[in-house]
């Protein structure tokens, strides 16, 4: 982690080039960052990827306003009077923050954060990111008048809006975006960037609440929608298996539910996706402690139906190797 005063970051802060904020007050403890309302057997695969992306920092609020640099690159900036306790008075001495963070959607996809809202939308994503905050196993939070600084490095300027993370009532997870959220882009005539940073450019935001935070933009097309459905082989369920659609050309990935435990997936009532996308269906499988996989590269069609005959056995090691080979 690399840590830096804050006059520096006031100064790079100007420079910003977009800017997200919301308001709601909502508390994710962190045993439920990783433990979805429905369980399967399935669930311990992204359970393990969680625990493993998870970055703890070791914080003292001695100092009045610090920054740290996450894994990523990504920069938290913050105040002596940010993290609060349970009376709402600022945490004094030494305390833990907690990042799990996502750029790619191959990164998305091994948490299981699909980048479809609640409502059925399709988004194209900037950077997922969670983060929390305890004093010797105590929950803190976050005072909304002293928020949570976020810049997420990025090579484009492609303006994004801010979206909250959470899991429905059937354990799926999806995105709101927020009614407060405000987004500003700085560019010159040519559309490059205006500052002597020439090619630098990242996704500003403020956190004042424990939960996940999504950087987005809708992903709008003229071709039409439809629904899609993966049909797996017997044995092979919602209980034991994950379906994704992993898109080819943009920063996105949704999820196919089974909550039947038929053996046939789909993206759900209101969900739909565009045709003509070029995307690769990814079906991870467990049972009996051994790993199963297929991807299926295809073109979406009207009414998709993809049936998947086979699944082919592998290590958990080898299944991993396979999907970052995508």
């Amino acid at each position: 982690m690399k840590y830096f005063s804050f006059p520096l970051v006031v100064i790079i802060s100007v420079l910003f080039f977009f800017s997200c904020e919301k308001e709601t007050e909502t508390i994710i403890l962190p045993s439920n960052i990783n433990t979805t309302p429905n369980s399967s057997q399935i669930n311990k695969f992204f359970e393990d990827n969680l625990d493993e992306a998870t970055q703890t920092i070791n914080v003292n609020s001695s100092v009045s306003n610090q920054s740290i640099t996450s894994d990523k690159g990504i920069v938290y900036t913050f105040g002596s009077n940010t993290f609060i306790n349970s009376l709402d008075n600022p945490v004094s001495g030494s305390f833990n923050i907690e990042l799990v963070e996502a750029l790619t959607k191959k990164e998305m996809m091994m948490l299981n954060r699909p980048t479809f809202t609640h409502s059925g939308r399709l988004l194209v994503s900037g950077g997922v990111v969670y983060l929390n905050a305890t004093q010797n196993g105590q929950q803190l939070s976050i005072n909304d008048s002293d928020p949570v600084m976020v810049s997420i490095p990025t090579d484009n300027f492609i303006p994004m809006d801010f979206f909250d993370g959470s899991f429905d009532n059937q354990g799926g997870f999806g995105w709101d975006e927020s009614e407060d959220d405000t987004v500003i882009t700085n560019t010159n005539d040519n559309g490059q960037d205006s500052t002597f940073f020439e090619d630098f450019f990242s996704f500003n935001f403020e956190i004042d609440s424990i939960g996940w935070i999504n950087c987005d933009y809708f992903y709008n097309s003229a071709d039409p929608l439809t629904q899609v459905e993966v049909v797996l082989p017997d044995t092979f369920n919602g209980d034991n298996s994950a379906v994704f659609i992993y898109y080819s050309d943009i920063n996105s990935v949704a999820s196919l539910s089974d909550y039947d435990a038929d053996g046939t997936f789909d993206l759900g009532a209101s969900y739909s996706t565009p045709v003509g996308m070029e995307v690769t269906f990814v079906v991870i499988s467990e049972s009996d402690g051994t790993f199963f996989y297929n991807f299926v590269t295809t073109t979406i069609s009207q009414d998709h139906v993809e049936v998947i005959s086979t699944l082919t056995s592998v290590t958990e090691a080898e299944l991993e190797a396979l999907i970052n080979s995508l």
